[in-house]
């Protein structure tokens, strides 16, 4: 078996911010067996991909944990995906793709593309001799066996002051756990879905000393570092930061509520792989 986690972006919805190494905004490649899937498709994804090694007409499957822009740039992804199979460049080893997304954003991301398209006449896949992309809508507590021997489970999350459609997700196989909790605050319910992972990448996009469970719906360090310790995490990583507090600080802030396992601040290109 080989399961590898890739980062494609650490960051934010806005860059420099604050001096540093460039951070792009959020995107995890999953590649499980040599079939690839995204955990969001944020801007510049496929260039990203590029710099991975991977070719972005190979990706499989999308899943969008809700659509503000800085996680979700679909369009620019499935364009060049469209016309690089109009120009002959795609292989016929090149699988259609399949885009996980709230149930309620789907009807909003159809408007978005045929404005983009009006020349289709309302079709989403208006070439499908050459490429064909499929939305299917999706809500928390969906699951399938995306991949042979891979399950991709949704969980709703707390996001956008509760108004945000948005959800993390949980990768499974008979012998890892991959959760990904996308831009969520910390709610009781968050405890069940990380349980026992080998890897959680989580969101901290608010600064040490900031804790809240209410609010917009992003968490701290601490507050991290909690969700990993009652959920018997083995591996933290934490994601989507500003950067206004240092990588030691954050690592010492994860660990004040007992956390003793694995701790990384995500930076663009940080892997994980299992064999």
């Amino acid at each position: 078996m080989s399961f590898k986690v890739i980062t494609l972006g650490s960051g934010v919805c806005a860059n420099r911010c604050i001096p540093g190494p460039r951070r792009y905004p959020p995107g995890f490649l999953v590649d499980y067996q040599g079939k690839l899937l995204l955990l969001d498709v944020s801007e510049g994804a496929r260039f990203r991909l590029d710099d991975e090694g991977y070719d972005y007409g190979d990706v499989a499957c999308a899943a969008l944990s809700h659509v503000h822009p800085d996680h979700a740039a679909l369009e620019p992804f499935l364009q060049a995906r469209l016309c690089r199979a109009l120009w002959g460049k795609a292989t016929p080893e090149s699988p259609n793709l399949r885009v996980f997304m709230h149930e309620t954003s789907v009807p909003g991301f159809e408007q978005a593309w045929n404005w983009h398209h009006p020349e289709a006449g309302g079709k989403l896949n208006h070439f499908p001799d050459k490429f064909q992309f499929q939305v299917l809508p999706i809500r928390g507590g969906w699951e399938e066996e995306i991949f042979p021997g891979l399950r991709l489970k949704a969980f709703g999350v707390y996001h956008g002051f509760g108004q945000h459609p948005a959800m993390g997700f949980r990768l499974q196989t008979k012998d890892l756990t991959v959760v990904y909790t996308g831009d969520c605050g910390l709610t009781d319910s968050l405890f069940k879905e990380v349980e026992k992972a080998d890897l959680l990448i989580a969101d901290a996009g608010v600064n040490i000393g900031q804790d809240y469970t209410g609010g917009y719906g992003h968490m701290t360090p601490k507050q991290d570092g909690l969700l990993a310790y009652r959920g018997q995490v083995k591996e933290l990583w934490l994601t989507h930061y500003v950067g206004l507090d240092t990588s030691a600080a954050m690592e010492a802030d994860a660990r004040l509520e007992g956390f003793t396992g694995t701790v990384k601040v995500a930076t663009d290109g940080l892997r994980w792989e299992k064999a």
